[in-house]
């Protein structure tokens, strides 16, 4: 008489656990690449929704110390990168002299636009975009590994996947540019 068989064998099982944990294995590296890509995506939109917000106001004032008089912003013009911190948000939502709203922000917006790749590589929980008003003192990554100012009106980036922004105003090869 033939025996029927009701169940998998151990060798059987072993098996198919084996195929399953080599897929997984080879299916967490992509999710990882896209989900840097994903970071990539929003930080070069963000990126360049500053850069036109900030080119906005720009060409509204036709200066920027008709701009920033009397807003916590006075200064943003002197050239040293800044953050777009709640000072820089509050004034591009409405918090300027003329009420006008440069971007349309949601709730988790209003402290800052923070940088996609911020976290504990961030010193002192520098965690945001940055902009500069006055560009010639922006210093870019170019061929050969030498620097040079960017000629622009405005200049915004993000710190990249390293979560570091360059000295003094200079931009790592890794950093997300609005002029790219």
């Amino acid at each position: 008489m033939k025996r029927i068989r009701d169940a998998f064998t151990l060798i059987e099982l072993l098996v198919v656990i084996g195929i399953i944990m080599l897929l997984a294995g080879l299916l967490l590296p992509a999710l990882s690449k896209a989900k840097e890509t994903a970071r990539k995506t929003k930080a070069k939109a963000e990126v360049k929704q500053l850069d036109i917000a900030w080119k906005a106001v720009q060409s509204d004032y036709r200066t920027w110390t008709a701009a920033f008089q009397g807003t916590p912003m006075s200064g943003a013009d002197s050239g040293v990168p800044k953050n777009m911190d709640a000072n820089a948000v509050s004034y591009l939502n409405c918090g300027n002299s003329k009420g006008t709203a440069y971007l349309e922000l949601d709730a988790t917006m209003v402290n800052g636009f923070t940088d996609p790749w911020y976290s504990s590589k961030a010193p002192n929980n520098q965690n945001f975009y940055r902009f500069s008003l006055n560009v010639s003192t922006v210093q870019v990554p170019g061929p050969g590994g030498a620097y040079s100012p960017i000629d622009r009106s405005v200049a915004c980036w993000s710190k990249g996947p390293d979560g570091v922004d360059g000295s003094a105003g200079v931009a790592t090869t890794d950093d997300i540019m609005s002029w790219q």
